[in-house]
């Protein structure tokens, strides 16, 4: 339980992607088992094609096939066997096709001796994948990286110029008496507003109205897909309990006389008997492009676009949805008196990483220690900068005001800097996938290159235009407000993070 307490917010993002990955291998590996069976010691017989079902895959339109078995010496028949291949083109009624099934329930024909072979093989990658995705989380950290090969005189050079001693390292660390005759700020001296809390409502309130934005536009795209559909027509039941899915095939007459027939899965079989009628509405100019007046008592595939969609847009409802729960969590805490405390400030770093990624804090109060991870914000960064006794080697005194919920997490009222606001729940150990060091002054200077700005630009452009694609302007709006809300929720560090300050 405690591990799963330290469980951060990168790991949370990693364990559905482990989960798909072992769902992924155990579905090969029952597909291949079966595959197996039908091989060594399963039934050998013909299928009668009595139905294709079109699906719109991402390698182009293919063609699942379905009829009943018997098999080669007549002893077994199944009702509805589905071949394993995919055709590029539906197989006509009545072709045979041989193969073999694992068994007098099976539901699958297998017409490749080998494919078992394959389908093993992508089970052990989907569990090579979960497993070296999985293990980080469970340890903490992950392999650790071989440095470079360095030139032994740039390396002298090197360790010579970092011995060399930093302004404030020559002079001994003031006495707090000291510090707080100086001026720094202590919990009792002047508070100053902390604003960053627009900036985590302007990000929680775009993620939802991109999130709206993406779901009125699916909505707009599938009425103007059933916009052409003005014609109606009586069909007529001609066929029914055709293939593994039970379809019905309909018969229908346009305005010019000609005879249509389409197939649709009811979501009752029984319902429908041969010389039925069903009322639909058709395309005039395309008669092959037909829907049936009442589609919900039929079961239809959504587009594959819609689908995605809705893919993407579940990790933008998690998020939501938490990020609601956590400003709920803050008002409420803005209502409780707060209490004094001591807090030392603290710099993170993934174990896996080459630089910081947020601030944390750790909180003494009561003769308890806990870790917690506060929005990024530059007010922070500043006051560091003019009160390095202070930050790095005096704790600070803090009044802490506990937000209600099961697990602790404490608003911090910082004299100087104002509020800061939680980005995580307070734990009572440091997280395991980061380092927490202390903040080095030194680095508040640095700059990065413009390299890496414009590899995040390109990145976020290319996803971008992938959002445009699947969902147009919302779809690209929403992606980009998902990165920044998540972005938000580990602390908002931006890219130059903690190099905000000049020297």
């Amino acid at each position: 339980m405690r591990r799963v307490r330290g469980l951060e917010y990168h790991d949370w993002l990693l364990l559905p992607l482990v989960v798909v990955c072992f769902g992924g291998a155990i579905w090969m590996s029952v597909i291949a088992v079966d595959s197996y069976r039908a091989e060594h010691g399963g039934l050998a017989g013909d299928v009668t094609i009595e139905d294709c079902v079109f699906a719109d895959t991402d390698d182009g339109p293919e063609w699942t096939c379905s009829g009943p078995f018997v098999s080669a010496d007549g002893a077994v028949r199944i009702d509805a066997v589905t071949l394993h291949d995919r055709f590029r083109a539906p197989l006509e009624d009545g072709t045979t096709v041989a193969g073999t099934v694992s068994g007098p329930s099976a539901d699958t024909l297998y017409t490749d001796d080998q494919l078992w072979w394959w389908l093993a093989g992508v089970a052990v990658a989907f569990l090579g994948i979960g497993i070296h995705f999985l293990r980080p989380i469970l340890r903490g950290g992950t392999d650790v990286v071989t440095p470079p090969t360095v030139d032994p005189a740039h390396a002298a050079v090197a360790d010579q110029s970092r011995s060399l001693p930093a302004e404030w390292d020559d002079v001994p660390p003031p006495s707090a008496r000291e510090v707080t005759a100086a001026g720094a700020p202590t919990a009792a001296g002047p508070k100053r507003a902390n604003l960053v809390i627009w900036k985590v409502l302007a990000g929680w309130l775009l993620l939802g109205s991109t999130i709206a934005g993406t779901l009125w536009y699916l909505a707009e795209w599938e009425r103007q897909q059933d916009a052409p559909l003005t014609a109606s027509a009586l069909g007529t039941v001609t066929a029914t309990r055709l293939g593994a899915d039970d379809r019905i095939e309909v018969a229908y007459h346009d305005d010019a006389g000609d005879e249509w027939r389409v197939r649709w899965r009811p979501r009752d079989a029984d319902s429908y008997r041969e010389g039925g009628q069903v009322p639909l509405r058709y395309d005039p100019t395309r008669p092959d492009e037909v829907m049936p007046e009442y589609p919900e008592f039929f079961e239809f595939e959504p587009p594959q676009r819609i689908v995605f969609a809705h893919i993407a847009l579940l990790p933008g409802f998690v998020l939501a949805w938490a990020w609601t729960w956590r400003l709920g969590r803050w008002t409420l805490g803005t209502l409780r008196r707060g209490r004094p405390a001591q807090a030392s400030v603290r710099v993170a770093e993934l174990h896996w990483g080459t630089e910081p990624t947020s601030y944390w804090l750790e909180l003494r109060s009561e003769d308890r220690t806990w870790y917690q991870r506060v929005v990024w914000d530059s007010r922070l960064v500043h006051w560091l900068h003019r009160n390095p006794w202070s930050a790095e080697r005096l704790p600070s005194s803090v009044e802490l005001r506990r937000c209600p919920g099961f697990r602790r997490m404490y608003l911090v009222d910082v004299a100087g800097v104002g509020r800061l606001w939680p980005a995580s729940t307070a734990r009572s150990r440091p997280p395991i996938n980061y380092e927490l060091s202390p903040v080095e002054l030194s680095s508040l200077g640095f700059t990065e290159p413009a390299s890496r700005h414009l590899k995040m630009l390109l990145a976020l452009a290319a996803l971008a235009g992938g959002g445009w694609l699947l969902a147009g302007p919302p779809g690209a709006a929403y992606l980009l407000a998902l990165i920044g809300g998540y972005q938000l929720w580990g602390g908002g560090a931006p890219w130059r993070g903690f190099y905000a300050v000049r020297p």
